[in-house]
């Protein structure tokens, strides 16, 4: 028995009776207390006796009532029958009364009661006299079981749904990344490969600035946001990979609010954008390439803006809509934002601008 409370007793499921029904036996004493010295038939005469039967009542209907509970919970979790439990309460709500119709006949007279009945007569009037009200009291304690199993029924699966939602956001951005990380590291390696004879300074500087790109690509691989100052570190030798590459043919100018470097977005978005820039932005007519990012925080949007000094999109760009980097970069912050972001590509006064708004919680300074 004390192993089956262990395993399916609920404590603060115990404490909501508790605060129920003292508030309950309060009422009922104050009833007491006024037919005692106020009513216009005294029940009884003893107000000891009324304290004594008002507490036994309250200690005996909160332990059977703890039990109904426990055993509540065994019979939803073995999933009994419901025409079962329907009965099993009615005759639990009987027992109940009957018990609680022995407390008053050990303690008190009743002038009510016929005094020559014996106390089992007694016992019997008792639980007849009060049987309506103690299976009402019953039924609302047992509302209030149900209730609480319920809620917390749905809040479960409530958190089961979310922490589905995020494995599935967390895989589908995974996917999206693993299209991506590997174009970027076969261009990479080709380089060193075609440095280490002829600068292999450069090359094993280059080398260290993968793994510290690869060691940090392992260290939030969990985290589907980072702080823009861990994306702007990130940046630092990704953007040295792409020097090394381009030579002086390269050149990105930063502007990012200090403000802004606490806001979490999603990782390796700037990357992201910056790689989609080189990819669109060199041309045999344009051989040297500007970008310009800029990362500011306006009333409740983030933005973010890559501009690059590339051929102007055409009336209606195709890249723009079908090109991988963009579908997955859409993809990625509609997993994550929902409806609560902005994707553009147009045409700028450098050239081409990418910018992205995303809508930042109430609470986010």
């Amino acid at each position: 028995m004390v192993t089956f409370f262990k395993k399916y007793a609920e404590p603060s499921l115990l404490k909501y009776l508790v605060l129920f029904y003292t508030f309950i036996a309060g009422i009922d004493f104050c009833r007491s207390f006024y037919f005692l010295y106020q009513g216009p038939r005294k029940v009884v005469d003893s107000l000891s006796g009324l304290v004594i039967v008002g507490v036994i009542d309250w200690a005996v209907v909160l332990s059977f009532m703890g039990f109904v509970a426990t055993l509540t919970k065994f019979l939803l979790i073995k999933k009994i029958a419901w025409r079962t439990i329907i009965s099993l309460h009615v005759v639990l709500s009987i027992i109940q009364s009957y018990l609680v119709g022995f407390i008053s006949p050990l303690i008190l007279d009743y002038d009510l009661i016929n005094r020559n009945y014996n106390f089992f007569e007694k016992v019997t009037h008792t639980f007849f006299f009060n049987v309506t009200t103690n299976i009402l009291l019953y039924c609302s304690m047992l509302l209030i079981v149900y209730s609480y199993f319920y809620l917390r029924q749905i809040r479960n699966q409530e958190m089961e749904k979310k922490v589905l939602e995020n494995n599935l956001i967390k895989l589908k951005l995974k996917t999206l990344e693993n299209q991506l990380n590997p174009h970027f590291l076969f261009n990479t390696l080709n380089s060193i490969s075609s440095l280490v004879k002829r600068e292999p300074d450069t090359a094993q500087d280059m080398i260290a600035d993968v793994s510290y790109l690869l060691r940090k690509f392992l260290e939030i691989d969990n985290e589907n946001l980072i702080s823009v100052q861990e994306e702007l570190e990130i940046l630092e030798h990704y953007v040295n990979i792409l020097k090394q590459r381009f030579q002086e043919d390269f050149k990105i100018v930063q502007h990012v609010k200090e403000s802004t470097h606490h806001i979490k977005i999603p990782r390796l978005l700037i990357q992201s954008i910056i790689e989609n820039s080189i990819k669109h932005g060199f041309s045999q007519q344009n051989r040297k390439l500007l970008i310009d990012l800029t990362i500011k925080k306006e009333g409740d949007q983030l933005i973010i803006s890559v501009e690059n000094n590339g051929k102007k999109l055409p009336e209606h760009p195709v890249y723009s809509n079908s090109g991988i980097g963009i579908i997955n970069m859409k993809e990625r912050l509609q997993a994550l934002y929902q409806d609560k972001y902005k994707f553009d590509i147009t045409n700028s006064s450098l050239g081409v601008k990418t910018e992205i708004f995303i809508q930042l919680p109430p609470s986010l300074p």
